[in-house]
């Protein structure tokens, strides 16, 4: 039986497709319900072996330097050439790759302190821009990989995009990452995300009407990265394709919240809006 927050294992992509590539680096999109990396000898089904496959490329050639957790998808950063691979560790561990999720959440009883709430059963904002972000830094205690405390809380920038009923989009940032942080800070901001019933999402969306959907993993998906390269930065933006676009849509929600100029807009609110 699968984990209560991953939901049925999904076959894994025979030949998953880079979606941006750059001098030794790549950015490919994976699955929920897949595991991203492990040792092969153990776990011979993850998305980086599927990826080397994919490439030709020895298993120990293609490099993570974002994860998501087993029930979460989208957007994935890899090196596949020594120097870029210590280029980009480097601009990991100084908070220099950034990252956007979004996330369907539940709203019952406010829009957990955000600046813009839609009208109870209305979709999507028409076009106007995201709330103004918040910051949430709160957990933990967090820990390097290693086991070592971390020297600040990592900090999640948080805004919502849109909202129908009880459920809202909202847009979350981040650089490094720990483990569950989003999933977390969300929670602790009165915004647990839908199927995240590790910390106390609830499994199903409630529509405006009283109709309800299961959430078959948890509504969060990795849809933006920025690669810090030498000569420039190159932001990677592809709009959702696994249930967070699926559920949006059921509740109600513009589909343009979720297309590029949207996602866009999101960036800019999170990472520029302070």
């Amino acid at each position: 039986m699968s984990p209560p927050d991953v939901g049925p294992r999904p076959p894994l992509p025979s030949e998953p497709r880079a979606l941006a590539r750059g001098r030794g680096w790549l950015v490919a999109w994976k699955p929920a319900g897949v595991l991203i990396d492990a040792d092969p000898a153990l776990e011979p089904d993850t998305f980086r072996a599927a990826l080397a496959a994919s490439l030709a490329l020895p298993f120990a050639a293609c490099h993570p330097h974002t994860r998501l957790d087993r029930p979460v998808a989208g957007l994935t950063l890899w090196s596949v050439e020594r120097e870029a691979r210590r280029a980009l560790v480097a601009a990991t561990r100084n908070g220099d790759v950034r990252k956007l999720y979004v996330a369907l959440v539940e709203r019952e009883g406010g829009s957990g302190g955000l600046a813009r709430r839609s009208p109870e059963g209305e979709g999507g904002s028409g076009g106007r821009e995201p709330g103004a972000p918040r910051r949430v830094a709160r957990g933990g205690p967090w820990r390097t990989r290693a086991g070592r405390p971390l020297e600040r809380a990592p900090v999640t920038r948080i805004a919502q995009l849109a909202a129908s009923g009880r459920t809202a989009l909202v847009a979350a940032g981040i650089t490094a990452g720990k483990w569950h942080q989003i999933r977390m800070h969300l929670a602790e901001a009165g915004m647990p995300i839908l199927g995240d019933r590790l910390h106390g999402g609830t499994p199903h969306l409630v529509r405006a009407d009283g109709a309800v959907l299961a959430a078959p993993v948890v509504a969060l998906e990795c849809v933006g990265i920025e690669v810090p390269e030498t000569e420039r930065r190159t932001l990677v933006l592809e709009p959702p394709r696994g249930f967070v676009r699926d559920g949006a849509a059921w509740a109600g929600m513009d589909a343009l919240e979720l297309e590029r100029p949207a996602l866009q807009r999101a960036w800019h609110a999170v990472w520029d809006g302070g």
